[in-house]
């Protein structure tokens, strides 16, 4: 249960913040595109298309991208509590990040 939380944390975090943090995996992860990432549907979409293009584990894309995360939500001064839950998360869920 607790890693179902995680990743809906961090879906939700990715969703307020896709803009910037996009960049970051761009930077991150060399051979991932704009396409690849605009394309994923969900946290575990989004790690396995970035695992696959640059061969890490998908643990380790997981890992990095909890922490750039982290780094997105320290960026926002922890407006909302840092992983707070919003109303319209249930909505934005089944849609890809870039939309």
């Amino acid at each position: 249960m607790a890693q179902q939380q995680q990743q809906e944390q961090i879906e939700q975090e990715l969703r307020q913040n896709w803009q910037q943090i996009r960049y970051r995996l761009l930077d991150e992860f060399g051979q991932v595109g704009t396409a690849d990432l605009d394309a994923a549907r969900d946290v575990n979409d989004l790690v396995q298309r970035i695992a696959d293009k640059t061969h890490h584990s998908e643990r380790y894309v997981e890992t990095r991208l909890q922490e750039l995360v982290g780094a997105g939500a320290g960026q926002r001064g922890q407006q909302q509590g840092g992983f707070g839950q919003q109303q319209g998360q249930q909505q934005q869920q089944g849609q890809r990040f870039g939309r």
